[in-house]
């Protein structure tokens, strides 16, 4: 009883300004020494809204939302319920704009009944977003809904973790105080989930260009690896081989989303006929030419093909290498490597690579290493069991 007297207390104290009038007071709560105030945090995010809606695609109506929920963001922080009740931050944030903006309608009242719609809709989307920015909240909650919400939620994440990781405040194994390595799977889920494919790169250059201190290189580097890692947690734990997860994030990484689907449907084929037949027959040239970099630096030449097979795989290789790029889905890029293996096979059945003559030994090696980089931008199969 004594708790919900307390809780009525702190809500009529709040509800007798407007929501926004809470922003300003961010200020008075410190984020961290060296990146400023929670005031200063949400400045930074709604500065970077608008460049994070392009590279997610967002359309521009809808940018125009995620701007105005971006200025209200976490301001809930500074109202007495939160303070007292932290676990209603995001919740209470939602309930506060709910209520100015039915407010707002009021003044509107004698317009038309479309503009009243379209206030109520944005409103709501507006408040929404307030919530959304703080999911998903441990592993396996729920995650944003709405396109304003995801990108708030992204870019309050983007600027914790590059923030805090210039800031040397970086996890132990024993010490995480920031809670990055929730943060970091919590932005892997929430792009995994929501289907966005952000080039990450990019996304940690925008927090870094923000950031009241300098980052440096090696520190986006950083945050990389170690959102890569929760990445590669989050798809074990979703029941895919770890040889696969590490295959494919050796070279998709830094495209979370594409990455997570590539992993499921190679997980998927492994379990086929195709897919093993189609990592055999990489697997040979691979073997070959590896070591033999420094040997061999030359152009193939069709003019110096001495057998019928050497022609049979050049001609598969050009057909193969024309339709291979690094977006290409999983099950494509193995439907389409399968014409290789027949040639493959004919040419090692009947083709000696390494002979005397320098000039045809390199033309094969070039061949066989043309072959081998295929993979290159899908996934290393090197990591795979067998190869």
């Amino acid at each position: 009883r004594a708790r919900y007297e307390d809780a009525k207390f702190f809500y009529e104290l709040d509800t007798r300004k407007r929501f926004s009038e809470f922003r300003e007071q961010l200020k008075n709560i410190l984020f961290h020494e060296k990146l400023g105030t929670m005031l200063d945090k949400m400045t930074r995010v709604e500065n970077m809204v608008t460049k994070l809606s392009c590279l997610l695609d967002i359309n521009e109506d809808t940018q125009q939302t995620i701007r105005e929920a971006a200025s209200l963001a976490m301001s809930d922080l500074a109202t007495s319920v939160v303070t007292e009740f932290t676990a209603l931050s995001g919740v209470m944030g939602r309930h506060y704009a709910l209520r100015d903006g039915y407010s707002e309608q009021v003044v509107q009242f004698a317009m038309a009944d479309l503009v009243i719609s379209v206030f109520t809709t944005l409103a709501i989307v507006t408040a929404e977003a307030l919530f959304e920015i703080t999911l998903p909240r441990f592993s396996g909650d729920i995650v944003p809904k709405s396109d304003a919400g995801i990108v708030l939620a992204i870019a309050d994440r983007l600027d914790s973790l590059v923030g805090l990781f210039t800031a040397g405040c970086q996890p132990s194994s024993t010490n995480d105080p920031f809670g990055l390595r929730r943060i970091s799977y919590g932005l892997v889920q929430l792009l995994v989930e929501k289907n966005k494919n952000l080039d990450f790169k990019e996304a940690l250059e925008l927090a870094a260009g923000v950031q009241p201190i300098k980052v440096n290189p090696q520190v986006i580097d950083e945050v990389r690896q170690f959102v890569t890692r929760r990445l590669e947690q989050f798809l074990v734990d979703k029941g895919v081989s770890a040889e696969i997860v590490r295959s494919i994030l050796a070279e998709r990484a830094n495209f979370p989303c594409l990455a997570a689907k590539s992993a499921y449907k190679m997980e998927e084929l492994s379990k086929g006929e195709l897919f093993p037949k189609v990592v055999e027959a990489y697997s040979r040239p691979t073997r070959i030419v590896r070591g033999k970099e420094i040997e061999f630096h030359t152009e193939v030449d069709e003019s110096a093909f001495e057998t019928n097979e050497e022609r049979v795989l050049w001609n598969a290789f050009s057909s193969v290498k024309k339709s291979i790029n690094p977006g290409l889905d999983i099950d494509d890029f193995v439907e389409i490597s399968s014409q290789l293996i027949q040639p493959l096979e004919d040419f090692f059945n009947n083709v000696f690579v390494m002979v005397d003559d320098a000039k045809i030994r390199n033309n094969r090696l070039a061949l066989l290493k043309g072959i081998a980089e295929l993979p290159k931008g899908i996934a290393d199969l090197t990591l795979l069991p067998g190869f």
